[in-house]
């Protein structure tokens, strides 16, 4: 190898090397502290998350379906007025580490009253305002496989809905 190609050579695998570092940053370590910042600002109890804001005395988490608390109005009424999701979502993540396996659609049996939710959304086809940081949960979710409809929203409150995995956008 001459001098030129050998540059060259070091060159691309620098690249390489740092793209491979910020990818793992961004999707890994940056994630966890984002998100362990924002479980800790307020402990939310699963029956004050209705659109209205009453408390649904007594209920406690096996009372409440995961239906009830993923239905769409109700996720997309508490982050518009809290910026962030209920506590009963749960990362892909931390859903997988917990033995969750999206295969086999079993998250209500391995960590019941949870749902997906928290993960960041990438926005790779442009549908979305540029300049915004998304994350995504699913909403209307039934036990077993995880269905098409999902909400996308912001730290500022601004909450899009999807009911086809991603084609389109709505925003509420």
């Amino acid at each position: 190898m001459n001098g030129k190609i050998r540059s060259l050579f070091f060159i691309c695998l620098g690249l390489l090397f740092g793209m491979a570092v910020m990818y793992v940053y961004r999707n890994f370590i940056e994630d966890k502290k984002d998100h362990a910042g924002s479980v800790k600002k307020e402990t939310v109890s699963y029956g004050s998350t209705s659109p209205n804001g009453a408390s649904n005395n007594g209920n406690s988490s096996a009372q409440v379906s995961i239906d009830q608390l993923t239905e769409e109005k109700t996720v997309i009424s508490y982050v518009k007025q809290n910026h962030q999701l209920p506590d009963y979502y749960i990362t892909k993540n931390e859903a997988r580490k917990q033995g969750w396996n999206p295969s086999q659609g079993n998250l209500c049996d391995v960590i019941p009253g949870k749902a997906i939710g928290g993960d960041k959304f990438g926005n790779r086809e442009g549908r979305l305002p540029d300049g915004e940081r998304y994350f995504e949960a699913d909403v209307n979710y039934h036990c077993g496989g995880r269905n098409a409809d999902r909400i996308i929203y912001t730290q500022n409150g601004e909450v899009y809905l999807t009911k086809n995995h991603y084609k389109s956008f709505e925003k509420q």
